[in-house]
């Protein structure tokens, strides 16, 4: 389709080329060559591709590797999606009447990530956040708390670098954290409370039951990445309520790998290879940044002594 605008966006430290205007991340003049294409796909790609897999089931999510190795995703009622083979090239398609902010915000973090897996990169699932160019990355699975933690932690003058995924770069014996798009998947509650001028930019999906907000002031982020100083695992085993104990244990041998390796992104794609990528992955981080486990109890009472912890750990 020669007659078709192509916009071109940085996001995750990547040049993206796409045929759909997105509004998350910053357009760019980078000369070089788009890491990944996104294309709008019709509704006859997808019958011819991906018959069989295109029907709502009670998996809010689908992932299937399809026989020429590409990988078609599917949000039940937001999008769905094929990635080639080789991770340059998305074509993608919205489902039903979903607002543009929720497709944008589901297509980039699930399209991209599968994109970056297939193309041998691993991406982890992390919000990050920074104070005085040092960033702290809050690692767990879905609703450990990253997300209100960040809230609490911008509040107090942190910058957002990333929100779910975080993809990093190597640059001597430090790592680099690049950044996503600019806003924060949060319950309103959380957002009324640490961040009330943020602006509401729509849902995310059904299930979590979370919003889209973008943090009132501009993050001023480093272009070519941010030093990572240190990530920290929010674990299931939480403090009592009411116990006024934060506890932060720095990680050391085999838990580093294993944590880090339960944090990457993309878990539904898995060969001998990935697997063999993974540790690879968590060994040089492990290497290179710190890792803690954090320990607090779930409630809003405890959230500034736990931040004033956190930021001891890179302002020590």
């Amino acid at each position: 389709m020669p007659n078709t605008v192509r916009h071109r966006y940085c996001v995750y430290g990547l040049v993206v080329e796409s045929e759909l205007r997105l509004s998350s991340v910053q357009s760019c003049c980078d000369g070089r060559a788009p890491a990944i294409s996104i294309i709008e796909a019709p509704d006859s790609f997808f019958a011819q591709r991906a018959a069989g897999l295109r029907r709502d089931s009670e998996e809010w999510i689908r992932h299937a590797v399809l026989d020429d190795g590409s990988v078609y995703v599917r949000v039940n009622g937001i999008f769905e999606t094929i990635v080639t083979a080789d991770g340059r090239y998305v074509a993608s398609a919205k489902l039903g009447t979903v607002d543009d902010r929720t497709f944008e915000a589901n297509l980039v973090t699930f399209a991209l990530t599968t994109s970056l897996t297939l193309q041998g990169e691993e991406c982890l699932h992390a919000t990050v956040v920074a104070f005085d160019a040092k960033a702290i990355g809050l690692l767990g699975s879905s609703g450990a708390g990253k997300s209100t933690l960040s809230a609490c932690l911008l509040a107090q003058g942190a910058s957002l670098i990333t929100d779910d995924m975080l993809r990093v770069t190597f640059a001597g014996d430090g790592v680099l954290a690049q950044s996503g798009p600019y806003r924060l998947k949060l319950f309103d509650d959380s957002a009324r409370r640490f961040l009330p001028d943020a602006v509401m930019q729509g849902s995310f999906n059904k299930l979590s039951g979370k919003t889209m907000f973008e943090p009132s002031s501009p993050s001023n982020t480093e272009p070519r990445g941010t030093p990572l100083s240190a990530l920290v695992w929010l674990g299931e085993d939480e403090a009592p309520s009411g116990d006024p104990a934060v506890s932060i244990q720095r990680l050391t041998g085999i838990e580093r790998v294993k944590t880090l390796t339960r944090s990457t992104m993309n878990i539904r794609y898995v060969t001998p290879e990935r697997l063999m990528r993974q540790l690879r992955f968590a060994e040089q981080m492990a290497r290179a940044v710190p890792i803690f486990s954090l320990r607090y109890p779930r409630d809003y009472a405890a959230l500034p002594a736990v931040a004033k912890a956190l930021r001891q750990i890179i302002n020590p």
